[in-house]
């Protein structure tokens, strides 16, 4: 019986650990969106300003005037509701039209990384030494010169590849909550469209966008495995975890720290409340997983030796030390200046020697106080964005705007603060519904468990390496439109079996 306590009280104490701690940087969060300075109002443009005065007053009248409530709480709301898929699949429909002519209107050359790999595979010029520093964004390479070879090599080509991707990945999600439960489909697929609404980067061919189907394959992957009792079911799951979770991991290294959480809560639960697991079960859905993963990294390898499209030099090669010491300085974001000095070093030991040595004296120089300082401030720049950091990393368009949607996205487009504005009250949106959903249904503890520590282990990354704009949450925006879509359905739909999980 004590030591039945003891398990009992650690596992509630490590569930709520996990919960304060989300609970808290969600609350952080939300307190830098509300102050960016995309949320400035004054800044919008009058049409804009016209039509969020007139839902303003639409909201304080349908407060005010209990007849009008009643009309849309008894009439209107539950109309929608029974006719939610087709009107949901409708918006989709629309949504992917205008995707298409956003693209066809605002399709242009992309300068930085993207520049670099995708001018690689389109007039072989990139960077000098680009792949032999960056190593990490060969995976790109050949996805985009394979995409080239077979479907046409031109920005707009890859933007279509980009768009897919985007698309396909969102699809996944809400296929994955369509598997834990029907009425999460319905909500995070509502979410999404939101989201997917005012989301420009189906223009930026690059590894933030083209790893969100690996990313959502191989949750599914897992949940597959959670939620289905017949092993053969269960060993499919565990091939699809397996297999695109080290695909992600090639593309996009820190998009699967859900892996991570997965594992750990994993062991939680086995240790503190599966009494009866099947070890054998277990055993073999971690060997067909680690097994597939290994496959595909061996079979990337062998690709990678034998490839003669073109050659790196191993020494020069970035070490992970540079990204930590990058993480800690200026905005947290990429420094050039040290950049420049880690890449001037020949061998990979001066390279992580020197990169160590700045780290050590950039700590010194904060101490504890000023390095927690520093690092409040990076949350801000790494989550309080709306738009991901549009434009955040300087001009990478260099086009003037000459259309509608050019003006909307473009750096000098007279419409730029509008898309601002509407991108951060969706951000601030989800946000609130993350920090609000306080219930869930008991049977997806584990689940949501995951996915909160997969987000926290997401947010812990970008705060101690490179970050510094909030582009690097878009691979992570499975998990997160997942557990905003599982919270919001919850709310609705007032479930009876929940507890409090925060």
């Amino acid at each position: 019986m004590g030591k039945n306590k003891i398990k009992v009280s650690t596992f509630s104490f490590l569930k709520k650990a996990i919960n304060v701690v989300f609970l808290i940087w969600m609350i952080l969060i939300f307190i830098g969106s509300i102050r960016s300075t995309h949320l400035n109002i004054t800044a919008v443009s009058p049409k804009l300003f016209a039509l969020i005065s007139l839902l303003v007053i639409f909201v304080v009248i349908y407060f005010m005037s209990n007849k009008i409530k009643s009309v849309i709480n008894n009439k209107i709301m539950p109309y929608l509701l029974r006719h939610k898929l087709v009107l949901l699949a409708a918006w989709s429909l629309i949504l992917i039209i205008g995707q298409i002519i956003f693209i066809d209107k605002t399709t242009t050359t992309i300068g930085f990384d993207v520049g670099g790999v995708v001018g690689e595979v389109l007039y072989g010029n990139a960077m000098p030494h680009y792949f032999s520093y960056n190593p990490n964004n060969l995976p790109l390479l050949f996805l985009e010169y394979f995409w080239g070879n077979h479907f046409g090599a031109s920005w707009f080509s890859f933007n279509i590849m980009t768009l897919l991707s985007t698309d396909l990945g969102f699809v996944i999600t809400i296929l994955t909550a369509r598997y834990i439960n029907k009425n999460n489909m319905y909500t995070t697929w509502l979410l999404s469209l939101l989201l997917l609404s005012c989301f420009p980067y189906i223009i930026v061919p690059y590894t933030d966008t083209l790893v969100l189907p690996l990313v959502s394959l191989s949750f599914l992957g897992y949940v597959i495995t959670k939620k289905n009792n017949d092993i053969y079911v269960k060993l499919l799951g565990s091939l699809l975890m397996g297999i695109f979770g080290m695909m992600a991991y090639l593309l996009k290294p820190s998009s699967i720290i859900f892996v991570i959480a997965i594992v750990l809560i994993e062991i939680i639960y086995l240790i503190f409340k599966n009494k009866k697991a099947k070890l054998i079960y277990i055993g073999l859905i971690l060997l067909v997983s680690f097994g597939s993963a290994i496959g595909v990294k061996q079979i990337y390898n062998t690709y990678l030796h034998d490839q003669q499209y073109i050659k790196i030099n191993p020494s020069m090669k970035k070490p992970p030390e540079l990204f930590l010491a990058m993480g800690m300085v200026g905005t947290g974001g990429y420094s050039p200046q040290l950049t420049d000095e880690i890449n001037s070093l020949e061998t990979q030991h001066e390279k992580k020697t020197a990169s160590v040595n700045h780290i050590k004296d950039t700590l010194k120089s904060y101490g504890p106080f000023g390095y927690l300082q520093f690092l409040l401030k990076k949350n801000t720049n790494n989550t309080s964005n709306g738009a991901f950091g549009w434009l955040q990393e300087g001009n990478f368009i260099l086009a003037p705007a000459n259309n509608r949607l050019q003006q909307l996205v473009y750096p000098n487009g007279s419409h730029l603060l509008d898309y601002f504005f509407v991108s951060q009250v969706v951000w601030i949106i989800l946000i609130v519904i993350l920090i609000l959903g306080y219930k869930s249904p008991k049977n997806l503890e584990s689940i949501i468990m995951i996915l909160k520590l997969s987000i926290i282990g997401s947010l812990m990354y970008l705060l101690l390496f490179e970050g510094g704009r909030s582009r690097y949450l878009i691979q992570f925006l499975p998990q997160i439109m997942l557990l905003a879509g599982i919270y919001l359905s919850c709310y609705l739909t007032d479930e009876t079996s929940t507890e409090n999980s925060n």
